[in-house]
């Protein structure tokens, strides 16, 4: 796969991160490369290999600040000229996480996503806001239940609305398991499309001092042909 210099410039300050902040845990970092990026059950890498990084910042209050990245490729057709395709995501992010007692939380996020250097007639930057609970059982289960909303979806597609069921058990040894089903609608379906609902299921296990998994993902999205059709993606994760 071929990189842009603001993609290579990106990887290397990603990587870079957890070198300077390590020693706080109210500081993460984190580090992946990943056979397909799949977002919402749709490929942002037109199958390909992305490079991963984020950082984040957690007060004991629960307030917390991010920012990710990652290399992507969209499937742009040829009305959209070479040097005005996206080929990297920023993720800004400020958020609240919230402890009610008996294993359940709750969390605020507004996030803003950017893709510098792709053209502005595409629209492709937007903001989005989630409301999330979850759930914490005594033997390791983990359940979880987000809301988000977005005034204008990436690629100028008008107001959006997506809800996501999680469920996720990690055993003793590391080794995990998860699934997610969750549907995404559009109040223009002209500019967007139909709605979809999307779904998949991992597998996660320790390899040294890596984090591992397996994934897969599907939509009930007709004609998704190679965007957002069944696929498994493999990923390897190091947090710091």
């Amino acid at each position: 796969m071929t990189f842009s210099r603001k993609t290579l410039l990106a990887t290397a300050l990603f990587a870079a991160l957890p070198i300077v902040q390590a020693e706080d845990d109210q500081f993460r970092a984190n580090v992946a490369i990943t056979t397909d990026y799949v977002w919402r059950g749709m490929t942002q890498t037109d199958e390909k290999v992305a490079v991963q990084g984020g950082f984040d910042m957690n007060h004991e209050s629960g307030l917390l600040v991010g920012i990710w990245g990652s290399n992507v490729k969209f499937l742009e057709d040829n009305t959209v000229a070479p040097e005005d395709r996206a080929d990297l995501e920023i993720d800004l992010y400020v958020g609240y996480n919230g402890d009610l007692g008996n294993g359940i939380g709750y969390g605020f996020k507004a996030g803003r996503f950017l893709y510098p250097g792709a053209g502005t007639d595409l629209n492709y930057d937007m903001t989005e806001f989630q409301l999330s609970l979850s759930y914490s059982l005594p033997q390791g289960t983990e359940l979880g239940l987000a809301y988000d909303y977005s005034p204008n979806l990436s690629g100028g597609v008008d107001k959006a609305h997506h809800l996501v069921l999680s469920a996720g058990h990690t055993l003793a040894n590391g080794i995990g398991f998860g699934g997610h089903v969750g549907r995404q609608a559009f109040s223009d379906n002209d500019k967007a499309g139909d709605d979809y609902t999307y779904y998949g299921a991992s597998l996660s296990f320790p390899i040294g001092e890596f984090d591992g998994s397996i994934a897969y993902s599907n939509t009930d999205k007709d004609n998704a042909k190679d965007v957002a059709d069944d696929r498994i993606f493999f990923t390897i994760r190091k947090d710091f």
